[in-house]
């Protein structure tokens, strides 16, 4: 169960990819300023890459080694062409998923879907949520 904080309108990882650690991540790239001070920081970080289609995860973990950040990232792509003979990736959707764990133990999720990059439809949602998102 979540709670909408802010509804704004204007972007799946498999398991079992390779993981290694990655020493500096942008973890506060979404996260609202006026919430920063409550995130729980991560002190290090755990990287999955999928290598048939462009997505990702990352993990973050506190200095218990409990979960406290988790990003996931996927881009759809079509095969296009503008002369029928050279064929090119074009993305066409893309979502990002990003989750911060608050001191309170809730977790704050932001949500973005581009959903037609031709026409520049962004949505973006932040929401309080119980669990970490899977």
């Amino acid at each position: 169960m979540s709670t909408a904080l802010i509804r704004q309108e204007s972007g799946v990882v498999a398991a079992g990819c390779s993981i290694r650690e990655l020493p500096t991540v942008p973890w506060q790239q979404y996260l609202p300023s006026s919430l920063a001070a409550l995130a729980v920081a991560p002190v290090h970080f755990k990287v999955s890459h999928e290598y048939e289609m462009v997505a990702d995860c990352t993990k973050g973990y506190d200095h218990h080694n409990d979960p406290c950040y988790c990003a996931f990232r996927y881009v759809r792509t079509r095969l296009r062409s503008d002369d029928d003979q050279v064929f090119y990736q074009e993305e066409e959707y893309a979502e990002t998923l990003t989750s911060w764990k608050l001191e309170d133990e809730r977790w704050l999720v932001f949500r973005e879907i581009i959903a037609g990059f031709d026409q520049d439809h962004i949505r973006s949602h932040l929401a309080l949520s119980e669990t970490m998102p899977r």
